[in-house]
């Protein structure tokens, strides 16, 4: 969110030319990308406005297919605080599974795209089988948490009356 992960790159380029493979840094990217994409999905699967709807899938759709998260954590995640928790527990099972597994990243790539799944393929169908589980199980979960907790009544009551209000 705040451009932090660009120091990180310096990591990954040390931890590749060192052992070959970046089992955290990069890995952790795509998952925490994962889970955005779920927070996004859930919230749009919650809400009933048809602008909000259509401003949270163009957030999901620029993150998918661009690797920009930005507009779904500042449009999404800040606009709805508690839509956070989706995106925070989702990347943690996703991690966990991931870091469990020993999930590793072969090339340096840009991790926020899911074309970067190649760069997995270096450590055998099994690497590539679990950074699939884990990222599935990111956006599972963060989509889930964030449809079920991601919203106080409140905003669910103004965002069902701003639908109502469009379609009178």
């Amino acid at each position: 969110m705040t451009g932090m992960h660009q120091v990180l790159i310096t990591l990954t380029m040390a931890l590749l030319a060192t052992n070959g493979f970046d089992s955290c840094v990069f890995a952790g990217a795509m998952i925490a990308n994962a889970a955005t994409y779920g927070m996004s999905f859930g919230a749009f699967l919650r809400l009933r406005s048809k602008e909000e709807k259509s401003s949270i899938m163009s957030y999901f759709i620029s993150a998918v297919v661009g690797g920009i998260t930005e507009p779904t954590l500042y449009g999404c995640g800040f606009k709805y605080g508690r839509s956070f928790a989706g995106l925070i527990c989702g990347g943690f099972i996703g991690g966990l599974i991931s870091g469990i597994a020993g999930v590793k990243i072969y090339v340096l790539s840009n991790a926020s795209v899911m074309a970067v799944i190649a760069a997995y393929a270096g450590g055998g169908m099994n690497n590539l089988v679990w950074i699939l589980v884990s990222d599935g199980t990111a956006f599972v979960a963060a989509s889930a948490i964030t449809y079920l907790f991601g919203f106080t009544k409140e905003q669910l009551d103004a965002n069902a009356a701003a639908a109502a209000q469009i379609q009178a």
